[in-house]
């Protein structure tokens, strides 16, 4: 396959450069080939305008220079042909290892995952989940997200970075009531979460930073007070994470 490539691209630049040669041989040279030049530049003769050579059509090329760029254009078009069954041939390729095709299955059904959570559910050794994400993510199959202190994993296109943020939140217990919370009673503020969940005060603040890092919800000041509410932009998202779950 890769032999074929080089040869149609050879084949292409040379075409490609015989085709440019025939038209600029064309349109410099004359009848019986003699190339006209001025006896005297014309910024050195009086009343002379200089004009530029004159335009000319495909149809007004030799016969042999419209041939040569039909077969160019023929062959670029084989070319992209072959190609795009060759970069399916490569997706479905990147699969044809077991392990990796179990992990990626894994992470297009639990989005958001970390690596060492498919090594410990998949029962792989760290090396080998290590190396098949890598591949994966090379292959543009997943994409790696770092949330916090882990790193996490999506399948391509899977969402906006809010919906990712979305997923992975709802996979933790804590920060999924918290949320939940938020939207069931908006307005709450740090002290009623702490209170409603038993958690300390500096827990909870950990979790609203990073809801508000990533646009999940926003507060207004009342007085000595911050009063907490699910984004506009968040509030499907996070509606439609908690349904799937």
């Amino acid at each position: 396959m890769r032999k074929l490539y080089v040869a149609l691209t050879v084949a292409i630049v040379a075409l490609t450069a015989l085709i440019a040669a025939g038209v600029y041989a064309n349109v410099f040279t004359g009848p019986g080939d003699y190339v006209v030049t001025p006896a005297v530049p014309p910024e050195e003769t009086p009343g002379a305008v200089a004009t530029d050579a004159p335009a000319i059509s495909w149809w007004d090329l030799p016969l042999w220079v419209q041939v040569a760029s039909l077969i160019d254009a023929l062959l670029i078009l084989v070319g992209l042909l072959k190609l795009v069954p060759f970069a399916l041939g490569r997706i479905e390729n990147v699969l044809d290892n077991r392990n990796r095709l179990r992990i990626f299955s894994y992470v297009q059904s639990n989005p958001g995952c970390t690596p060492a959570e498919i090594t410990a559910r998949q029962h792989m050794a760290n090396g080998t989940v290590k190396y098949h994400v890598q591949m994966l993510e090379a292959e543009g199959m997943i994409v790696l997200r770092r949330m916090g202190k882990f790193t996490r994993l999506f399948k391509s296109a899977s969402g906006s970075d809010l919906e990712k943020a979305a997923v992975t939140y709802m996979r933790n217990e804590t920060s999924r009531n918290l949320l939940q919370a938020i939207m069931e009673r908006p307005g709450i503020t740090n002290s009623s979460l702490a209170e409603q969940f038993q958690l300390d005060k500096s827990s909870i603040h950990w979790h609203i930073e990073r809801f508000l890092k990533d646009r999940m919800i926003r507060f207004e000041q009342d007085g000595k007070y911050k009063r907490y509410f699910v984004s506009e932009e968040a509030k499907n998202v996070l509606t439609k994470s908690m349904t799937a779950l």
